[in-house]
């Protein structure tokens, strides 16, 4: 996917490869590490600058998440997007649970997952799925 490519993290780097600017935030109970980036602010992709926070999650050193928080009004622009990076058939879907918008789809060991967390926000998520150790790149 090239919206993955684009991004500066990428799934699978180590802790030292990534922790450039990273400000601790929280462990959770599987011992995962919490993170928010402040080294990039703005991310490029599908041809555009957006203003973002982003936040990273480690398990023993591995990076197994990424999430970036951008401004609602951009919401369709990246379901749209992702959507046409994606063959056909593999699409992301709304959650039929929840009453805000959230979309996710799972190819293989990645998933992706649009969710709109305010009414001025949401977070475009990626993460593998299955296993950790699995390079992405």
């Amino acid at each position: 996917m090239n919206f993955l490519q684009s991004t500066p993290y990428k799934l699978g780097s180590t802790f030292h490869e990534s922790n450039i600017d990273l400000e601790y935030l929280k462990t959770l109970k599987n011992d995962t590490e919490f993170y928010r980036s402040d080294k990039y602010s703005e991310v490029y992709l599908f041809g555009k600058l957006f203003e973002s926070v982003c936040y990273l999650w480690f398990k023993d050193e591995i990076l197994i998440r990424i999430e970036y928080r951008i401004h609602n009004k951009y919401f369709t622009l990246f379901l749209n997007s992702i959507n046409a990076e994606l063959q056909q058939g593999n699409k992301l879907t709304k959650d039929p649970f929840v009453s805000h918008r959230s979309y996710f789809i799972s190819l293989g060991n990645l998933a992706i997952g649009l969710d709109e967390i305010t009414k001025d926000y949401f977070m475009l998520r990626y993460w593998q799925s299955k296993e950790f150790n699995i390079p992405l790149q």
